[in-house]
């Protein structure tokens, strides 16, 4: 036991060490909080707590109707519900969102379900779960193209927690979503189900629409079960559970080929995060991907013809669009600033 709190303690350590990497643009003390460590926490066993045999079945762009190479991005779109996670590592999620909750960011806006945020900072474990080379491979091979946990520590082990009190006798055309029609403000997410859906279960689902406006339901036989999605794309929105309490756990992967755009921006994360750390995060991230993206300018050699040219001045045009995307989220900040958004530390 001495030995298992001792590597716990160690871990977290790491976590915040690497978290204070992240946020160099400016000291923080959110992570310093080592009171904080779960005595029930357990280390991450990817055997036992990932399956890695993927989903059945993948919905493509072009399924959807959208053109992958308009887009500049993998020809991907969603996945049907499959299982990610073993029960006991539901259990070792649930315990660290019950011992964390007081201490990360909780909160009920009024356009979303109640959330949970900070998370991936708190917690070794979940961290770890989301960032471990099983996680990235199932994710991967999903969407064919290789990605990576968000760099965003605020973006990783998100939890919804539906709020609203569903309408029971109602159809499901009538319900009001828990999350309504939107699109991401990162390039893919995986979200899975921590609920236990009853025998009977009603509601709950996903629901994404295709280019026509085809709605397409994607439905979570039980906890541990996942879907991924190109949400930045495919527009989706989040259905009440109208006999249980809905809850998932989200997180976001970015492509880990810069050659694909990624457009994150923070413009919802303000309104229910830490504004000082979510704003640290979400420069140091857009310094790198931009930084990266400069990088290639000359990662095919620089021979002085045509085709060099206008492959230059493409790559130019996509940073500027890259920068201009930044430059938009700095206005969500003003509002925050502007509107007395919770500022962290």
């Amino acid at each position: 036991m001495l030995y298992n709190a001792l590597r716990r303690r160690a871990n977290l350590k790491l976590l915040q060490k690497n978290a204070r990497k992240v946020s160099i643009l400016a000291p923080t003390s959110y992570h310093d909080a080592e009171s904080e460590i779960n005595p029930n926490a357990v280390q991450l066993d990817e055997v036992q707590h990932i399956v890695t045999d993927g989903p059945s079945k993948t919905f493509t762009l072009s399924d959807f109707g959208y053109s992958a190479s308009a887009l500049n991005a993998p020809d991907f779109a969603a996945t049907e519900p499959f299982r990610l996670l073993t029960p006991s590592c539901i259990t070792a999620l649930k315990s660290e969102i019950a011992h964390h909750r007081d201490t990360s960011t909780y909160s009920c806006p009024p356009f979303a379900p109640c959330v949970v945020r900070g998370l991936a900072h708190k917690s070794a474990f979940i961290n770890d779960l989301w960032s471990s080379s099983a996680m990235r491979e199932v994710v991967s091979k999903a969407v064919g193209a290789e990605l990576e946990p968000h760099p965003m520590l605020f973006e990783r082990g998100h939890v919804n927690v539906q709020n609203n009190q569903p309408k029971l006798e109602a159809d499901d055309e009538d319900q009001e979503p828990v999350f309504g029609w939107h699109t991401d403000s990162q390039p893919y997410v995986c979200i899975v189900m921590l609920s236990d859906p009853p025998p009977s279960a009603l509601g709950g689902e996903t629901y994404v629409k295709k280019a026509s406006g085809e709605v397409v339901k994607l439905t979570f036989p039980g906890a541990g079960y996942a879907y991924v999605l190109q949400g930045s794309v495919i527009e989706h929105a989040a259905m009440p559970a109208r006999n249980y309490k809905r809850e998932t756990m989200i997180t976001s992967f970015v492509p880990s080929d810069v050659k694909y755009k990624d457009n994150t921006n923070i413009d919802l994360s303000v309104k229910y995060s830490p504004l000082n750390e979510t704003f640290r995060e979400f420069l140091v991230h857009r310094r790198d991907y931009v930084g990266r993206r400069l990088n290639m300018l000359s990662s095919e050699g620089l021979d002085a013809n045509l085709e060099t040219v206008e492959r230059i001045e493409k790559a130019i045009d996509d940073i500027v669009e890259d920068l201009a995307n930044t430059k938009r989220s700095m206005e969500a900040v003003r509002t925050a600033i502007n509107g007395g958004g919770e500022r962290g530390e």
